[in-house]
């Protein structure tokens, strides 16, 4: 699968100088862990994530304590002063399985997607997840589909909870339809047996 297929498009974003709390506002209402921002041109610039929001100190709560709590009045922060600059980006036409992997390693929960430097979507630990649960019968459906539009002949084939197992034949295409079914959102693996 390719980014293109399960980012999130388009994308939401805020620029350098909304503040922290319209941050806070847009994560909160779309339940998104993270969000870009970008510049005039629409450049990805920064990223502002949960963590960062949770950084900044919040007022502690008296029934908690056994003092009171004197009331804050901080001015909200700009996204400039507290997002990360020059987030981590991928392409739209970048695999899924790498996005995947590097989510594993470093425990990002979503990455911009940019395309000729502008923000075109955002890729997202669930993305990825929600494109790996097809139910067999629809996947069974697509990877018909994906035969035919290859230009393939009919082949038997069977699909167990994302898991293709193609049959070969004798036609010469066999690397051909294992290729084509690695394409299709949801296929998890794909074997020739």
């Amino acid at each position: 699968m390719l980014v293109s297929e399960v980012m999130t498009s388009p994308a939401l974003s805020l620029s350098r100088d909304a503040t922290l709390d319209d941050a806070v506002e847009l994560l909160g209402a779309s339940s998104i862990s993270a969000v870009p921002v970008v510049d005039d041109d629409g450049r990805c610039v920064g990223i502002v994530s949960e963590a960062d929001v949770l950084r900044e100190p919040l007022p502690r709560d008296p029934r908690a304590h056994l003092w009171s709590t004197a009331p804050s009045s901080a001015p909200s922060r700009t996204l400039a002063d507290v997002m990360t600059r020059d987030p981590q980006c991928v392409a739209p036409s970048d695999d899924s399985a790498e996005v995947a992997a590097l989510f594993a390693r470093t425990g990002f929960k979503s990455l911009p997607v940019v395309e000729d430097d502008r923000l075109v979507g955002v890729v997202s630990r669930s993305d990825i997840l929600r494109a790996m649960s097809v139910s067999s019968a629809a996947l069974t459906d697509a990877v018909g589909r994906a035969f035919a539009s290859a230009g393939l002949p009919v082949r038997a084939f069977v699909v167990q909870s994302g898991h293709v197992t193609v049959t070969p034949t004798d036609d010469g295409l066999d690397e051909a339809a294992v290729a084509v079914v690695a394409t299709v959102p949801g296929v998890r693996s794909v074997r020739l047996g």
